[in-house]
């Protein structure tokens, strides 16, 4: 499953939101992008809340203030283990050519099968 593709411009106001929990940055972290899921909707949910296992991001282009970026959040695996259900969600963020710069993975855990938002 894929959610929509959305555009995120950087904002000063973003930046400054995440130096107040992470601290000043010199170079936007390969992380940041994480900020821009309050503007996606993923097309799925889990009825238990999940919990968040291992999160990374690498960055192959750096971002800029100012510049709007497309995003998409894409369901990359999902695993059934005992109770327990084990996915994969990847952040991908693209600049105005369709060239990746970001993506950022979360691994996470929950007690129910992932459903599809009606």
């Amino acid at each position: 499953m894929k959610s929509e593709k959305v555009s995120v411009t950087i904002t000063n106001n973003m930046i400054h939101d995440f130096e107040q929990i992470f601290g000043k940055q010199d170079t936007l972290s390969p992380v940041f992008p994480m900020i821009f899921y309050r503007y996606i909707e993923v097309p799925w949910e889990t009825p238990s809340p999940p919990v968040l296992r291992k999160q990374h991001g690498t960055c192959t282009k750096e971002l800029t203030v100012g510049k709007t970026y497309h995003c998409q959040v894409v369901l990359e695996a999902e695993k059934q283990r005992r109770n327990n259900v084990f996915y994969t969600q990847c952040l991908y963020v693209y600049d105005e050519h369709g060239e990746e710069c970001v993506r950022c993975v979360s691994e996470l855990v929950t007690s129910s099968p992932l459903q599809k938002k009606k």
